[in-house]
């Protein structure tokens, strides 16, 4: 199983962010918008179709695809499996996509799940996937909830720029959601045979 390390920035120095793009070291922003307070949502374009609106899931390991884009996408299936959690039970299906991409960012060959969100949709999410850990784990990435912009950085150039005190977040109930927080490239440990993203680029 693949793990990667949870970020937050405690301490910003002023002028950290640019102004400009709100993405430290002249990283691009991508733009976010909230569902609710917690949760931030994110464009996605899939086999060069889109963008859609998913829901930037740090905790889900595979990213999820809505059945219903998929039926439009006419997307192949390449197997399929049992899911549980908290938002998802039952059955899914697998896929490949030729390509997934965010900002200037595309993976190529993305493994995903297929999954009927007409539940999710109901109760008012408009929602046609989830971005999961098998994108976002590729990158350094910068959550920045005060100025609702995610920042993707392949080259290590963000993580030289910050500055501030950094410690591992671990998921909690309680307490305060910090406005700020970076998801650093992983350290894998070992590995578990599942779809993932074949390439990635910028």
């Amino acid at each position: 199983m693949r793990h990667f390390a949870f970020l937050f920035l405690a301490a910003l120095v002023p002028g950290l962010l640019s102004a400009e793009t709100g993405c430290p070291a002249n990283v691009k922003a991508i733009p976010l918008h909230r569902v609710n307070q917690h949760q931030m949502v994110v464009g996605v374009s899939i086999n060069h179709s889109g963008p859609y609106d998913f829901l930037l899931d740090t905790g889900t390991q595979m990213t999820v695809v809505d059945l219903s884009l998929a039926g439009d996408l006419q997307l192949k299936t390449t197997g399929s499996a049992n899911v549980a959690g908290v938002s998802f039970q039952g059955q899914a299906l697998f896929a490949s996509l030729d390509s997934l991409e965010v900002g200037d960012h595309v993976a190529t060959r993305q493994g995903v799940v297929l999954y009927d969100m007409r539940k999710l949709q109901a109760a008012g999410f408009r929602l046609r996937g989830l971005l999961g850990e098998d994108f976002l784990s590729g990158f350094d990435v910068l959550i920045d909830k005060a100025h609702n912009v995610l920042c993707i950085d392949d080259t290590g150039a963000m993580l030289q720029v910050l500055e501030g005190e950094r410690a591992p977040v671990t998921p909690s109930s309680g307490g305060t959601d910090p406005q700020t927080h970076i998801v650093a490239a992983p350290v894998i440990v070992g590995t578990e045979a599942k779809p993932a993203a074949d390439a990635k680029s910028h």
